[in-house]
């Protein structure tokens, strides 16, 4: 028989002889006695099983059923959102409460009145403490324990039944602080939620608002403290947008939606306090006819108390600008009324003429004038690309003929001004042989492309390249206004359709590249400037049966073009015209045998220089003119324009004189020339 099963408290009497009898009746083979138990008082016994009550022989701890009490200190099993009070009851053997006993209580749908659940018992033995649910919608049952421990002895009571009551909220005594407000201004929004049962204020109510127009600090709030519910209007919409007018303020409970509240507040009107100039950016505009963009737009904001101010009177005017600039519309240069749109933005069009030149733009508010913004950062400066302003450079121009080699050439546009023309100017490139891309687009005035030397090769070693690109000739202002007029103002050097010049004649020759724009609307045939070699022009001429009468006119718009010739040239030098007159030799060394290009870019020449001979004076020798290293760039463009022949044969771009000092017949001078890559290759010759 085991004695930790037996009562501890006052349900026995043990006597010395009522126990020996006992253990006499568990060890013998006799009778039995049999002890019946008092009843049950609702405790939980200690043992020294380890489970339930754990604790050591003779080390008793007893705890109570639990108990909830509601509002008016009677039991219930029913937990609403008013709240319970769950209570225990810890004692010792002798029945007397245990003090300091540490009491845990769990349960579900609930929370307690402790962060942890866990009380301590008073000096007679109570714990006590709140119940509420946690959702004020359920309505679930649940189960409640709790575990009392003291010197390392637990019990814990049998689960206690409940469930969990929705109440019916009420909302009451809904309010605000201030029945007016300035647009944009705030006030405190107050409210109670009421059980309707109960007719108690209740906490822990969520109340969601809501407004025609405007927002909350928390749009969403928990009720607490008597069932108080605070919360900052403020008359501004979510999207920073200010409000005006009536408007309704909406709350509801989210535990019963059928239970609302509303109350109005007045807005008084808009009333814009300043204005800003809110395009960050600077605004560069193309001229009229520049091919960029005709018109743009920048923008002003109007505010009221530092928020967006809507539908405000806002009078634009034009103080500084070339005189053919518009604005607001096309034609206006007047002052203008608009409203500022929803978000309190005023946007300006604006449209320029064909002057170049700052412009600032006031906007001021109708309700007050002396408050106002200026827009400063815009001016009219990008025009077309013009005649005299198109320029090639180019990295090299004379190229290894026998390996494929390249260089870059790059347009640089400016307007009539001298400003970089519209970003995105398309320039197109054609040439007689070689590769070259076929277009670039301006960034900054300025484009690349590459052109390679490859088949086909033009037997003389010369190729024609040119550039063409949409522009305006060149023209004389005569009457001052940055426009041209026809019958008023001079074209300069009037240009319509050209060829490539391929032969370098400045002719046009059947089978070479020609480019006619299309004879323009409204203008009238006009002569055509005399052709170059950078800027080949087609007159008016006859192809077979093809009678072009009109190639030149006298309005403003062409294609502008710019030829070059780049050249091919062999890594072995060609020399011609050797002559030997007293302490000098003199030479010309060619790139190719029918002598019309130097050598390659970058070849080097050198001497070296041996004193054969004992006539008592020291062989000296230098390049005394001439280029020791072949410049990047040669003068290949050398055209008599009478005789239509080509000058480069004998020119100083091929001359050289070699400097003979002290030398006698058997010394010895030798020439080395070193082709740069791809070829790299060296040609040694003895020149005296």
């Amino acid at each position: 028989m085991s004695y930790s099963s037996l009562p501890t408290s006052k349900l026995f009497q043990l006597t010395a002889l009522t126990l020996s009898l006992a253990l006499a009746g568990c060890g013998g083979s006799g009778g039995t006695d049999t002890i019946a138990p008092e009843p049950d008082l609702g405790v939980t016994i200690g043992t020294d099983d380890g489970g339930v009550g754990s604790g050591d022989i003779g080390d008793v701890l007893n705890v109570s059923t639990i108990s909830l009490l509601d509002t008016n200190a009677n039991i219930t099993r029913v937990v609403s959102m008013s709240g319970v009070t769950a209570q225990v009851v810890v004692t010792d053997s002798e029945g007397n409460g245990v003090s300091g006993a540490l009491v845990t209580f769990s349960g579900d749908g609930v929370q307690f009145g402790t962060s942890n659940g866990a009380v301590l018992t008073n000096a007679d033995g109570v714990a006590t403490t709140s119940v509420v649910p946690l959702s004020s919608t359920d309505t679930g049952s649940y189960s409640l324990s709790a575990t009392a421990t003291y010197d390392d002895v637990s019990v814990t009571t049998a689960s206690y039944n409940y469930s969990l009551q929705a109440v019916n909220i009420t909302l009451v005594n809904f309010a605000t602080g201030e029945n007016t407000l300035e647009s944009g201004g705030s006030t405190i929004v107050t409210l109670q939620t009421k059980d309707t049962v109960t007719d108690q204020f209740q906490n822990d109510v969520t109340v969601n608002l809501t407004s025609t127009c405007g927002s909350f600090e928390n749009a969403s709030i928990t009720s607490s403290n008597q069932g108080n519910v605070s919360a900052t209007y403020s008359s501004i919409d979510s999207n920073g947008n200010l409000c005006e007018g009536l408007q309704t303020i909406t709350a509801v409970s989210a535990s019963n939606t059928s239970s609302s509240q509303s109350v109005n507040v007045n807005i008084k009107s808009i009333e814009a306090s300043s204005i800003v100039y809110t395009t960050t950016n600077s605004v560069v505009l193309g001229a009229k006819n520049s091919g960029s963009s005709s018109s743009s737009q920048i923008e002003f904001t109007v505010y009221a108390n530092g928020v967006p101010a809507a539908n405000q009177d806002v009078t634009l005017d034009l103080i500084k600008s070339p005189s053919d600039f518009n604005f607001v519309s096309q034609g206006n240069r007047d002052s203008k009324p608009l409203k500022s749109n929803s978000l309190g933005k005023v946007t300006v069009n604006l449209y320029p003429g064909n002057i170049p030149g700052p412009v600032e733009i006031q906007a001021s508010l109708q309700s007050n004038a002396n408050t106002f913004a200026l827009a400063k950062n815009i001016s009219v400066a990008t025009g077309r690309p013009t005649q005299n302003g198109v320029t090639l450079a180019i990295g090299k121009n004379v190229l290894a003929d026998n390996a494929i080699d390249s260089t870059n050439i790059s347009a640089y546009l400016t307007d009539r001004q001298g400003n970089f023309v519209p970003d995105g100017t398309v320039v197109s490139f054609v040439a007689e042989g070689g590769t070259v891309t076929p277009n670039c687009a301006t960034v900054s005035g300025n484009c690349t492309v590459t052109f390679t030397s490859q088949n086909p090769r033009p037997a003389n070693g010369r190729v024609s390249v040119i550039a063409y690109v949409e522009g305006d000739k060149a023209y004389s202002d005569l009457n001052g206004d940055n426009v041209y007029t026809v019958g008023i103002d001079d074209l300069l050097d009037n240009i319509g359709n050209f060829f490539r010049d391929d032969n370098e004649d400045l002719k046009y020759t059947p089978g070479e590249f020609v480019y006619k724009r299309g004879e323009q609307q409204g203008g009238d045939q006009a002569t055509c400037a005399a052709a170059t070699l950078s800027q080949p022009n087609l007159p008016n001429f006859i192809v077979g049966d093809d009678t072009d009468a009109t190639q030149c006119d006298n309005l403003l718009p062409t294609v502008l073009r710019k030829q070059v010739i780049m050249g091919f040239a062999n890594d072995t030098p060609t020399f011609y015209n050797y002559s030997q007159v007293s302490g000098f030799v003199s030479f010309e060394m060619y790139g190719n045998s029918v002598r019309t290009v130097s050598m390659p870019s970058g070849t080097a020449l050198s001497l070296t220089v041996k004193d054969n001979t004992d006539n008592g004076a020291t062989c000296e020798s230098e390049i005394a003119s001439g280029n020791i290293t072949v410049p990047n760039l040669v003068n290949l463009n050398r055209v008599d324009s009478a005789a239509n022949q080509n000058y480069f044969d004998g020119s100083s771009e091929v001359r050289y004189t070699v400097s003979t000092t002290g030398c006698a017949a058997g010394d010895s001078i030798k020439l080395s020339v070193a082709t740069p890559s791809p070829t790299s290759k060296t040609t040694t010759v003895q020149i005296f």
